[in-house]
């Protein structure tokens, strides 16, 4: 029975991925629904999107498939899931119909109050610990209530990141490959939950499948309707890292090229006091793609970072602060790599 979800399951979700994409795709070209490009668009053909039509459904199905054979908790994983499709519906109407920014944000940020509150024994657990080591504060329920606004905003930028960051062929898809492999190798390291090996190999064959038609030359986007939903479930692995104080570091190790590209770009849109909700083409991929790089070479790089990044995150508990140091090294090489132009 182990074997059939480590190793059949995964397999099935692949080729079914890879399949029922297909279809999609020929679906979408038929009926002339495309991604027009735009002048911030770093493609120039229109192409499918909303892939996460797809994608999302089978990664949550799957999901409560192992919850069902009791691989995976439900208690929190049915409720994050349960609000990932509540974003993947909001998301997939803003696919079609441009949603005002201002009602996105209050979606997300609502859905990830509400998701706390199956949290809250984590949370409380987290507060005892804070709580005790900051013996200079004495007010126990504005620690708790403080921790609970800053996870609100982490688990907003987490959710984001992916949406911000999907903005060239293969770059979302590579980011969350390797993601996915690093918590599952984390796992066999005994420094995970033992669910989140299940939770990696439902990602990472969902999205390799995903890759298989999203490499450079994309032949579909993932859409907000992907890429809002699985930054979301990302976010809530990371929350439930936190919490626990399970590796929180290596599995931001793992995300550290899509944080501070991000994290950068908007701390540079506060400081031009541009609107930073909205859309843009000025992250550091993004630039280079528009200095004449060609997607593939772009994210052969990224990739090429990405996979040090997994290696530094495996190797952090053995040392920690030259591990982080080098990560932060690395991604800030990768960023003035991406600001040069092309001579």
């Amino acid at each position: 029975m182990n074997l059939f979800f480590l190793f059949f399951y995964p397999i099935f979700i692949l080729f079914l991925t890879i399949l029922s994409l297909n279809i999609l795709i020929n679906f979408l070209n038929n009926k002339s629904f495309l991604d027009i490009p735009q002048q911030r668009s770093n493609h120039t053909k229109p192409k499918p999107k909303c892939a996460g039509i797809i994608i999302v459904p089978i990664i949550i199905v799957s999901i409560f498939f192992f919850i069902y054979f009791d691989l995976i908790r439900p208690e929190p994983w049915k409720y994050v899931c349960y609000f990932a499709l509540v974003l993947f519906v909001t998301s997939f109407l803003d696919d079609i119909y441009n949603l005002p920014s201002s009602l996105r944000l209050f979606i997300q940020i609502f859905s990830i109050i509400l998701t706390l509150q199956f949290f809250d024994s984590d949370i409380y657990n987290f507060t005892e610990q804070i709580f005790s080591k900051v013996s200079w504060f004495n007010n126990k329920e504005s620690i708790h209530i403080l921790i609970k606004i800053l996870l609100v905003f982490m688990w907003l930028w987490i959710t984001n990141l992916f949406n911000f960051m999907d903005g060239i062929d293969g770059i979302s898809a590579s980011q969350t490959i390797t993601f996915s492999i690093g918590i599952i190798l984390l796992n066999l390291n005994s420094v995970l939950f033992l669910e989140l090996k299940y939770i990696g190999l439902i990602f990472f064959s969902s999205i390799l499948g995903f890759l298989y038609w999203n490499q450079p030359p994309a032949k579909i986007f993932l859409g907000d309707c992907g890429s809002i939903p699985l930054g979301f479930l990302i976010g809530g692995i990371c929350t439930l890292s936190l919490l626990n104080f399970n590796n929180f570091i290596p599995i931001l190790i793992l995300l550290l090229y899509y944080i501070l590209d991000s994290s950068l770009t908007l701390i540079n849109r506060i400081f031009k006091k541009k609107n930073i909700f909205k859309a843009h083409s000025e992250h550091y991929y993004q630039k280079k793609v528009r200095n004449g790089f060609s997607h593939k070479r772009v994210l052969s790089v990224i990739t090429i970072v990405n996979s040090f990044l997994l290696l530094f995150a495996l190797s952090y508990v053995k040392y920690k602060l030259p591990v982080l140091i080098c990560s932060i090294l690395i991604v800030l090489s990768l960023l003035f790599w991406l600001s040069k132009k092309k001579t």
